[in-house]
């Protein structure tokens, strides 16, 4: 993720728009990418299969959301890999295995 994080870093400084990419706007634009992939599915029956027209949107709108939260996290000094590492084990006590298998809403809390 270092390398893909530094060519973001390159890209966006070869034309001067760090100075665009506030936590405000970076955080509004993994908003807008998330919707734009969500537009992808809009309408569409759920058992509609991904094609490969359907499939390089997906992957497009994919790849910006991932880079615009390296970004985001790059700017906001993140560790995405701990912090995430971090919630799946607060999630792994949150709902252990044998509580939760098979049960799509979170257990109430005590």
């Amino acid at each position: 993720m270092q390398s893909v994080t530094e060519r973001l870093r390159k890209f966006r400084d070869d034309r001067d728009w760090s100075q665009f990419h506030t936590p405000k706007d970076l955080a509004l634009s993994i908003s807008v990418e998330a919707s734009e992939l969500l537009e992808i599915f809009q309408w569409k029956p759920e058992s509609t299969p991904v094609d490969e027209e359907m499939k390089r949107a997906i992957e497009d709108e994919v790849a910006d959301i991932f880079s615009y939260l390296l970004l985001f996290c790059d700017k906001t000094d993140i560790n995405l890999v701990e912090v995430t590492n971090k919630k799946i084990d607060a999630n792994q006590q949150r709902f252990p295995a044998d509580a939760s298998r098979g049960i799509a809403k979170p257990r109430k809390e005590v």
